[in-house]
């Protein structure tokens, strides 16, 4: 009886089917700068990216002195120009956070005079719904969408008992809010202050809400704008012998199956005299936490703690969770294997960290995914990141960050993102003062999935057409590199051109190449194409009689070959057809056949093509005549009288 059960735990555990494994990621030539240099820059707050590779980041940026929100909308391979979405809205905004899907489609909430508002794009190019009011008295809020649209948006209400964690559900562009609070008791300052709520967005369609209340972190699932009747508390009571004293940070990551998760979060512990945080994860399967663990790379209690919790998974609940240790600032992770198992914990850094790195973890596909962090060496900071193209090994350090534009500021923002072609973009905040940037470096995977029309092909043009599938490349069309026998002949963002040189008769090599924008070359399979311009030759004989009822033959001679061209150079002959003029159907063949019934000028014709279609009509004229009849003959050879009419009058 325990044999089902364990079969669907070992195909739980298998990676998705036909995923692909991508290799590191190349980083364009130069990075883009969203907004600045501005003073008015306050702080990056997040970042999107979509399966389609579509999405935008969201930041606040004083207006006449006050901050609003802004959203640089990320389309066809670019960051667009940044947008106001709160327009309107006269009193200082707050806490801005993004989320959305593949289409371009964005939602923002945010928090404006106290009260929550959202924002919706349907398309990062179509323009920005006016605010909706959603909740007075709100804050922190958190929002998800999933693959399919739907949206869950998470936040803190003040209630009569103090505060309350609230949800609201978005299919359709329709919200559809929770009408209960979620608190497990009310006074117990449910989602206030480091206990604000999070949520993630299942592709199963059911939304997970954790937060933080009375000391705990607590989940619970929430499917449309009905709330699990299930809570479920994620932090324990003890760490490694250390008694809890309370919990709060949390973070959710799930996948496509809300039955696993993955809820990471602070712990603080009584260590002796004196209090230790850390930083632990616990894996929820379907009604139970397997049992929180740490995160941190701490062996016990001792004079170092852990703080900045953060994970983020795949569509399969892999990835990683990461915790900052204090005071050495060390980042570490966790890695989580397929549905949220945990594995090894690893050091990131591989250099001594001076401050926190204020680290994301980000999913690039079904299958990759990455670590991007800030660097303080001392003397400068800088953007890094570890890409882990199957999932499991991380690469070495990236420096994304370019020095010309002066010490990053991860305290004021930082956030990554990916596609499902496992490209990647990481945004932060960058200099300070009136030199203060919102930057973006795009990570871009190789140009791959095309190839040419054919592998062998005929063109009766000495400029022929070339054409090839698009490369699979989700930020823009790659540049292709057309060669004709090793020679550089074009280059477009087409997919197919005209060579601009004449070729001569006979095979040409041809190849093409995408080069994306990280300047990563793709070369396809090899084609030929056979330049084959001259029409055949042919030659036409026709024999028989001319008359009506007689057999005639038509004996068509076709050649396809040149003076100092071997067989192979040429196409060779595809067709020949006889037309013999008189509605009959055309014959396919060198020798044909045909006699006609009736007298008449009739104009036979012959067209021969080639392989390459071009081809050669030639015409014959012919007259067709009765058989002419023997006169009758009398007795002893003379002629017979003539034959008498018979008239018959007609009736009057």
């Amino acid at each position: 009886m325990l044999i089902l059960p364990v079969l669907l735990a070992l195909l739980a555990l298998a990676p998705p089917t036909g995923a692909a494994v991508r290799r590191t990621p190349t980083q364009a030539p130069t990075n883009s700068v969203v907004d600045g240099p501005s003073a008015d820059i306050q702080g990056l707050t997040g970042l999107f990216v979509g399966r389609d590779g579509t999405g935008g980041l969201v930041y606040l940026k004083n207006v006449a002195g006050v901050p609003h929100v802004f959203v640089s909308s990320l389309t066809g391979g670019s960051f667009q120009a940044p947008r106001q979405v709160d327009a309107g809205l006269g009193g200082a905004s707050s806490q801005p956070v993004i989320t959305g899907a593949s289409g371009g489609e964005l939602l923002v909430a945010f928090i404006n005079g106290g009260e929550l508002y959202t924002a919706l794009t349907p398309n990062g190019l179509a323009g920005w719904q006016p605010p909706r009011a959603m909740y007075g008295g709100a804050s922190n809020p958190a929002v998800s969408m999933s693959n399919f649209g739907k949206a869950y948006l998470a936040f803190t209400a003040s209630g009569s008992g103090g505060s309350d964690v609230r949800t609201a559900f978005l299919k359709a562009g329709q919200w559809a809010p929770v009408s209960a609070p979620l608190d497990v008791q009310s006074g117990d300052g449910a989602g206030a202050g480091s206990g604000r709520p999070r949520v993630v967005a299942c592709g199963d369609g059911t939304g997970i809400v954790v937060w933080g209340e009375g000391g705990h972190v607590y989940l619970r699932r929430v499917l449309g704008s009905s709330p699990s009747i299930a809570t479920y508390q994620a932090d324990p009571a003890s760490v490694q012998g250390a008694p809890e004293v309370s919990a709060d940070e949390p973070m959710i990551g799930s996948g496509g199956d809300s039955s696993y998760a993955s809820v990471t979060f602070r712990e603080t512990v009584q260590s002796g005299a004196t209090q230790q945080t850390r930083v632990l994860f616990n894996h929820l399967i379907a009604g139970r936490f397997t049992g929180a663990q740490p995160v941190d790379g701490l062996g016990g209690p001792g004079p170092q703690s852990a703080d900045q919790p953060f994970t983020a998974t795949t569509e399969f609940g892999a990835g990683f969770v990461t915790a900052e240790q204090t005071p050495s600032h060390n980042l570490y992770a966790l890695r989580l294997n397929q549905n949220a198992w945990p594995a090894g914990v690893q050091q990131i850094n591989s250099l001594p960290e001076l401050s926190s790195p204020d680290a994301v973890t980000s999913a690039a596909g079904t299958v990759s995914t990455l670590v991007a962090w800030q660097q303080d060496s001392g003397t400068a900071t800088e953007i890094r990141l570890r890409y882990a193209s199957d999932g499991i090994n991380l690469s070495p350090d990236l420096v994304l960050s370019s020095p010309d534009l002066g010490p990053t500021n991860a305290d004021l923002g930082l956030g990554a993102g990916g596609d499902l072609g496992g490209d990647a973009a990481v945004a932060w905040v960058q200099g300070s003062g009136d030199q203060t940037r919102i930057v973006v470096a795009q990570l871009y995977q190789p140009a791959g999935g095309f190839s040419p029309a054919f592998t062998f092909g005929y063109s009766a043009r000495v400029n022929p057409v070339l054409s090839w599938s698009a490369a699979s490349e989700q930020w823009g069309a790659p540049n292709y590199q057309v060669k004709v026998d090793g020679t550089l002949v074009a280059q477009t963002t087409s997919t197919s051109v005209t060579v601009p040189i004449a070729l001569t008769q006979g095979r040409h090599a041809w190849q093409v190449t995408a080069v994306n924008p990280a300047g990563v070359p793709t070369v396809a399979r090899g084609s030929t194409v056979l330049v084959d311009s001259l029409p055949p030759i042919v030659s036409l004989r026709v024999t028989g009689r001319l008359h009506v009822g007689q057999w005639l033959h038509a004996y068509v001679r076709a050649l396809d070959t040149r003076p100092g061209l071997p067989v192979g150079q040429v196409s060779g002959v595809n067709t020949v057809q006889v037309k013999w003029g008189d509605g009959s159907e055309p014959f396919m063949g060198s020798n044909s056949a045909h006699v006609y019934r009736r007298r008449g000028r009739f104009v036979l014709t012959v067209i021969v093509t080639d392989r390459a279609g071009n081809r050669t009509v030639i015409t014959r004229r012919i007259h067709i005549v009765p058989v002419a009849k023997p006169k009758p003959r009398g007795r002893a050879g003379r002629p017979a009288p003539p034959k008498h009419t018979v008239r018959h009058a007609s009736a009057r």
